[in-house]
């Protein structure tokens, strides 16, 4: 049915669905679910604990966005995924590097100036 209706669901999505073994479900394969069962989307997404979409949660990438390379486009879209999936963990800070000692920095040291 999901092929006759040219929806974006795979034999392998559809399996995991019904052996209830699939992840977070994306936004696109509850539109197909809803569309093919009848079930409003609302309904999915509440069932699907997510949140109802508003009116500008859809994100149309910039007329530049064709210059990028294939990793590029699959590091952007990686990282918009991790976004929208609230993934929150920050990269830890770089340790401070310090600037390299010469002999008259140590020495100055040493002595007790200021440098």
């Amino acid at each position: 049915m999901a092929e006759a209706h040219g929806l974006p669901l795979s034999i392998a999505t559809i399996s995991m669905y019904l052996r209830a073994q699939h992840g977070k479900p994306t936004h696109r394969t509850l539109c197909a679910f809803s569309r093919l069962l009848g079930i409003p989307l609302a309904q999915l997404l509440s069932v699907a604990k997510l949140p109802p979409p508003h009116d500008d949660y859809l994100w149309t990438p910039p007329r530049e966005a064709w210059q990028l390379s294939r990793q590029q486009g699959d590091a952007v879209n990686a990282f918009i995924k991790a976004l929208a999936d609230g993934a929150t963990a920050v990269a830890p800070a770089a340790p401070a590097r310090r600037a390299p000692e010469y002999g008259y920095t140590i020495m100055r040291r040493t002595l007790g100036l200021k440098d």
